[in-house]
């Protein structure tokens, strides 16, 4: 024997020993085959083949082993050793190779869980049929069965207040996550090192995410080891009293219990609906969002000047959170045919996927966006309860900040009083009229109120020169609503790629979308499907699908002259802003207005909540007539802001109509049709003909002829519409016809008459007016 070892417990085919320090013993045995892990397709199936085969040859030895000894990264480690301790010693004994692929089988034990090497010594120790899971007390005699307290207190609990009134002495001080509290673990005696090695905890069971208390060690020795063998040690040793494990003062009440599932082949149905079951149940925040599984979390956004804020995002909640987030929902068990018992597994990655697939059958809630701070429901209902709302859909988070209390019946002087605070922030701002000042204040308050508006246009902002305000109007009302400045994004050089990225941000669930820094004209018909439609179907910008989602965003866009386009005129309304000044972002003033409501930001987001609402419950008075596609906003927003004296927002549509180039171009066609064909029938080729007819024009005798066109300004207006290689392309301007008949412009429209031998025909209704908008 080691000198300072002694016999602890002797039987007829075993003696059990106790020494500190501890030496280590390894027995290496020459195979006659070699065993390749590359024998086998995957490395967990050759991890299991080796623990079978060593655990075969423990069984024909005798030997009572670490369970560790099966891992096959222990073939890569020599035996640890104390640097103070002795030299190692090495003895060779003689024989022959083992066959280890011809031994039998080492045969089955009966348990409840996979037991490591201390499991098996406390069981021989005990001597007990059940496993070692029984305890007797010396004091009172009484035998106490823990698997059968376990189904009953175990989820109740309460083991660091119960060690802690009786053995506060095994606690290292250090407490992990806030739950966790590390301890002494009562079975180092067969660690490689006895004492504190920081790898023991233990946690409530009111503050588990399990089934009750909790105690792991992360020892090679103990890991895997069931709980309950170490609260028998923990009897054993005088930690703990039997009598602990049933009072009151350390049993938890009200705990909620976590549902098992078990994993058996061909119930994959049935299991997946306890799943989807189980993630309800839990409240762990999984939502479903058109068709993918979110889930709310905070990301860094790029805003104005370079800058970095936290924001809360919409985020995906893909295959492995999903399975995080099931195992945390639910105990998940798998029936293993070895050990003939029932282990504790994470939920199964199948099981996740399956429930990924199950689109337009989820359960979870439907996640229509994400607040910070209260708002005001579609039907005008106040809206200031953290937490989900399952009217709306939404969820309301505001992160820890308090807001004023929103009036429940604001009057029309409350409304005029609250319209006056916030009109303090605009007063710098060079608006060039009232309505533009007017769109402003709309940013603001549609900016409060975005996701229970169906749709709202796009709020957009220019100026001549760069300084002029035209970015911190957007910060101010997002800063308001949102309490960060905006996330911005460039417009892109084509309307695929603003598209994707528009997409990408309908997908996050951003609560604003600011395009910035506009350079070339703003139109595409996707952003314009997204401003008039309650529902889009995007291109994700790295994805191939184009999922459905809801376009409940806020958008703006700034820009130097900014021009829109096309139809992207009658959906936005448009802030013009004229400093005058060479070098407008030189100008001082006296007050920051982005300052002033990161200062105090309830007091102007309550500001206008209360002119919305006391609009609302004024039953909305002398509403402005509907404005198609935004009829909700215009009966709303527009309202309150023309009912307590504002001008009205609208107005700046007809001026970014008559900056429109496309318009522009459609005015000169019909101009010039009119003046020279008239109301003529014709086709596309007596129209290019028409405009491109020439007449010689003589130089002299002795000189070649110079041809001019005839109608040099219709000429023009048709290559601007359908130009190809300093040519009209006949194939464009049937195109462009096409898409423009109808269309009443200065009361005439271009009007498709039907084939005539083969040929379409085309003609010029009404009586052009001369064009009175202004240039740009």
């Amino acid at each position: 024997m080691v000198a300072g070892a002694r016999v602890v417990e002797e039987g007829d085919e075993y003696v059990f020993f106790e020494h500190q320090p501890c030496p280590k013993f390894r027995i290496a045995i020459p195979l006659l085959r070699p065993w390749l892990a590359a024998s086998y397709d995957k490395q967990q199936v050759a991890n299991a083949a080796w623990k079978e085969r060593i655990e075969a040859l423990a069984a024909v030895l005798h030997l009572d082993h670490d369970q560790a000894c099966t891992d096959t990264s222990r073939l890569f480690f020599l035996p640890r050793r104390p640097a103070d301790g002795p030299p190692p010693e090495t003895a060779v004994l003689e024989g022959e190779p083992c066959d280890l692929f011809s031994l039998p089988s080492a045969p089955r034990q009966e348990c409840a869980k996979p037991a490591g090497s201390g499991e098996a010594r406390s069981r021989k120790r005990q001597a007990s049929p059940d496993g070692g899971l029984t305890f007797t007390d010396q004091e009172t005699g009484e035998v106490l069965d823990l698997r059968a307290w376990a189904r009953k207190h175990a989820g109740q609990f309460e083991i660091v207040d119960a060690l802690r009134a009786r053995r506060p002495d095994v606690f290292t001080g250090k407490v992990a996550e806030s739950t966790k509290h590390h301890l002494r673990c009562v079975n180092e005696e067969v660690h490689t090192q006895a004492g504190v090695d920081a790898a023991t905890f233990v946690v409530n069971a009111s503050e588990s995410t399990s089934r009750g208390f909790v105690h792991h060690c992360r020892h090679a020795h103990c890991d895997g080891r069931d709980r309950l063998l170490f609260l028998h040690q923990m009897l054993q040793q005088g930690w703990l009293r039997v009598a602990d494990l049933t009072d009151a003062a350390f049993l938890a009440e009200d705990v909620p219990t976590r549902p098992l599932i078990r994993f058996v082949g061909g119930e994959i149905a049935a299991i997946v609906d306890q799943a989807e079951h189980a993630l309800i149940e839990a409240e762990l925040a999984v939502y479903q969002r058109g068709a993918f599984l979110v889930r709310p979390g905070l990301v860094s956004v790029s805003i104005a000047q370079g800058r970095e804020v936290s924001a809360q995002r919409i985020i995906e909640v893909r295959e492995h959170a999903l399975v995080e987030a099931m195992t945390v929902a639910a105990d998940w068990e798998k029936f293993d045919a070895r050990s003939e018992c029932w282990v504790r597994i994470d939920a199964p990655i199948k099981v996740a996927a399956t429930y990924q697939q199950r689109i337009g059958h989820w359960r979870t809630p439907i996640l229509t966006g994400i607040v910070n701070a209260p708002t005001l429901r579609a039907d005008g209902s106040i809206l200031t309860q953290p937490g989900y709302d399952g009217a709306t859909g939404l969820l309301l988070d505001t992160r820890g900040e308090a807001f004023p209390p929103i009036p429940e019946q604001p009057s029309y002087t409350e409304a005029v009083q609250a319209m006056a605070v916030l009109d303090t922030l605009v007063d710098t701002f060079p608006f060039v009229d009232k309505p533009s000042r007017a769109v402003a204040l709309s940013a603001i308050f549609t900016a409060c109120i975005r996701r229970s508006l169906p749709t709202a246009p796009m709020h957009a902002f220019t100026a001549p020169t760069a300084g002029s305000g035209k970015s911190m109007l957007v910060d101010l009302a997002s800063v308001i609503a949102f309490g960060r400045e905006a996330g911005v994004i460039a417009q892109g050089k084509t309307e695929e790629e603003l598209e994707k990225r528009l997409g990408a941000l309908l997908l996050a669930g951003d609560q604003v979308i600011a395009i910035d820094n506009c350079e070339a004209p703003l139109g595409g018909e996707f952003l314009c499907s997204m401003l008039t439609q309650t529902v889009v179907r995007p291109r994700i910008l790295g994805r191939s699908e184009a999922p459905e989602l809801p376009a409940n965003a806020m958008v703006t866009a700034t820009g130097n002259n900014l021009v829109l386009v096309g139809d992207m005129t009658r959906r936005a309304v448009l802030c013009q802003l004229d400093p005058k000044e060479e070098r407008p972002e030189l100008r001082t003033f006296d007050t920051d207005p982005i300052a002033a409501v990161k200062a105090n930001r309830g007091r102007y987001l309550i500001a206008a909540l209360t002119v919305l609402r006391a609009y609302h419950v004024a039953k909305r008075p002398n509403a402005p007539a509907p404005l198609g596609s935004f009829v909700a906003w215009s009966n709303w927003v527009r309202g309150a802001l023309i009912w307590v004296g504002q001008a009205d927002p609208v107005e700046t549509i007809e001026e970014a109509r008559d900056l429109d180039p496309k318009l522009d171009m459609l005015v000169a066609v019909l101009t010039q049709w009119s003046k020279v064909v008239e109301n003529t029938d014709v086709s596309v080729r007596d129209l290019i003909e028409a405009a491109t007819k020439q007449r010689s024009s003589s130089l002299g005798a002795f000189q070649h002829v110079k041809p001019e066109f005839l109608y040099p300004d219709f000429r023009e207006a048709l290559l601007a519409v359908a130009g190809d290689g300093g040519a009209v392309n006949s194939r464009r301007l049937g195109k462009w016809l096409a898409a423009h008949q109808n269309r009443v412009v200065q009361g005439a429209k271009i009007v498709r008459l039907g084939l005539s031998a083969g040929i379409m025909q085309w003609r010029l209704e009404g009586k052009i007016k001369e064009a009175t908008h202004a240039a740009p």
